[in-house]
């Protein structure tokens, strides 16, 4: 039984063929990037790219063999010219000057040293068509040679249309990483308030054993109320109507990244707010005087962690939940080697694919500044209170509507509450 032949363009050998093949893939391309619109996946984007390849030999191929029958052609016609007796003209001498050096001219100069041409008084004195021969400009085929000025290739000539892939590369931003490790609560309220106990075991005695007879001690609790108000963080870009309306799901990708450009705000407010309107009360800013400090000095930058997770057990007695570290400052403890070889510290990750270091998540990210490191019980003693969470929204400003503009508009409103801010404590002067 013969085997079907596989329908490649590498199997057709017509013109006609292979260009109503070409136009087919072509065709099917567009398809498949239409009907892929969102759906973009590594698969998706393999197939496209081996799609668009072989639509590349295909028209590579098929420009060959129309040059092929482009060059037969001309060839049938010029020798079908030299064969026949050129048409009676109203000249005495039909014929160029001789090329003295034998060289072959352009067809300028041959038109220029033409002598039917140089008898012509005035084109309107030729009432009926004459004809005239050029006998140097296309010379025989000499080693497939043809007397041409510049090869046209693609580069410098016609380049083929090619689509543009509906893929999008967005600006390398940082992966918003530090409010996974923070709780978050939604609030209707503008301000936060909630009591914290500033007093209680009071007097070194309070607790001692009392003899049988004897007074009781007296103990003493006292509560303070704080307040964290909800700030607002916001931006906008303004966009034409030709814009969302030619170009299908800019809107959405608009959208997509300054929910993300909010996002990186946001992280940037919690680590460093001043706490000074409208700015979020951040773990390291001024508002977070009490937060405990560990000096590096002469220990490792491993160790100096080690020292602020103690910090935190003995005097915010707390246990610390989180470490967030610049990735420069996580080079000398992850390439660290004892002296026979080995690596001391253990490079995998658990089955969440979370880096921990002395058993607590580890979060490389340079939000935090070179050189300083943040460890903290951030799930008992910190929470975000969201009134709204990141918002986008589209609508008309000032004079958008005679200008045929949109502006989109993104913010959040949140308050950072740190409750106990002994249960956090910076790294400072890392390696």
């Amino acid at each position: 039984m013969e085997t079907a032949q596989v329908s490649t363009f590498e199997n057709l050998k017509d013109v006609k063929a292979l260009a109503g093949w070409v136009a087919e893939k072509n065709d099917e391309i567009h398809r498949y990037i239409k009907a892929s619109d969102g759906k973009w996946d590594d698969d998706r984007v393999a197939i496209l790219d081996s799609r668009t390849k072989e639509l590349e030999a295909a028209q590579t191929r098929l420009t060959q063999l129309q040059h092929v029958e482009e060059t037969f052609k001309r060839t049938v016609e010029r020798k079908k010219d030299l064969s026949e007796p050129a048409p009676h003209v109203p000249f005495e001498n039909q014929g160029g000057e001789p090329n003295e050096q034998g060289s072959i001219k352009s067809l300028g100069e041959a038109l220029a040293t033409n002598h039917a041409i140089k008898s012509i008084g005035s084109w309107e004195d030729v009432r009926q068509p004459f004809a005239f021969s050029l006998p140097d400009v296309f010379p025989a085929f000499n080693d497939n040679q043809l007397n041409v000025k510049t090869v046209m290739t693609r580069a410098a000539g016609y380049a083929p249309p090619n689509d543009r892939q509906n893929k999008l590369v967005p600006y390398a931003q940082r992966e918003p990483r530090l409010a996974d490790l923070i709780p978050v609560t939604q609030t209707k309220d503008s301000t936060i308030k909630y009591m914290e106990e500033t007093t209680a075991l009071a007097g070194t005695n309070a607790q001692v054993s009392i003899a049988e007879g004897d007074l009781k001690f007296e103990n003493a609790l006292a509560f303070t109320e704080r307040t964290a108000p909800v700030e607002t963080v916001g931006t906008w870009l303004p966009v034409t109507t030709q814009q969302l309306d030619d170009v299908q799901g800019i809107q959405g990708i608009i959208e997509n990244r300054m929910s993300t450009f909010l996002q990186l705000k946001e992280e940037d407010l919690l680590l460093n707010g001043t706490g000074t309107t409208p700015q979020l009360i951040g773990f390291q800013g001024a508002a977070a005087s009490s937060v405990q400090t560990q000096a590096r000095g002469t220990d490792t930058n491993i160790d100096a962690i080690f020292k602020a997770i103690q910090k935190i057990r003995v005097t915010g007695l707390a246990e610390a939940d989180g470490v967030v570290m610049h990735p420069d400052n996580f080079t000398p403890i992850a390439l660290y080697k004892a002296t026979t070889g080995e690596y001391g510290f253990d490079v995998t990750v658990d089955n969440a694919g979370i880096v921990r270091l002395w058993g607590k998540p580890l979060i490389l990210s340079p939000v935090a500044t070179s050189g300083t490191a943040l460890v903290g019980a951030f799930r008992s003693f910190s929470e975000i209170w969201r009134r709204m969470g990141m918002t986008v929204m589209v609508g008309l400003n000032s004079d958008d509507f005679t200008k045929n503009k949109r502006t989109i508009l993104a913010e959040f409103r949140e308050a950072l509450t740190i409750y106990r801010q002994t249960a956090f404590c910076k790294v400072t002067s890392l390696q």
